[in-house]
């Protein structure tokens, strides 16, 4: 009994969670996908030298997104193809040293079709 109120009340922190991230990626994508700036670099998975051009959301959208994968994981559920991979895996093409990877508006754009699809 106390297990199913936890994991329901774990699973209402990760729908909010999630809905906040998504409701912030959306707000500010479109942004990005024209201007291009740098959402998907950020101070704990890029260089120092270029994570200091990061936008000023991205520290915490890569935490929430963190978060997300987390409590998925603690709920035994898969997080692979929600908001928090996809906005994690732009972040990690973004770092990457890769010559031919997407820039941020490429990758801004690709977002947006995953998480409105």
């Amino acid at each position: 009994m106390k297990a199913d109120v936890r994991a329901n009340q774990s699973r209402a922190i990760l729908d909010a969670e999630e809905a906040l991230l998504r409701a912030r990626l959306l707000a500010i994508l479109p942004g990005v996908a024209t201007g291009g700036s740098q959402l998907f670099l950020n101070s704990r998975n890029s260089p120092k030298g270029t994570a200091r051009y990061s936008h000023e959301e991205a520290d915490d959208l890569f935490a929430s997104a963190r978060r997300c994968i987390e409590l998925r994981a603690n709920l035994g559920l898969d997080g692979e193809g929600g908001v928090a991979d996809h906005f994690l895996i732009a972040c990690r093409e973004a770092a990457s040293g890769d010559a031919h990877r997407h820039g941020p508006r490429k990758l801004a754009e690709w977002l947006l079709t995953k998480i409105t699809s």
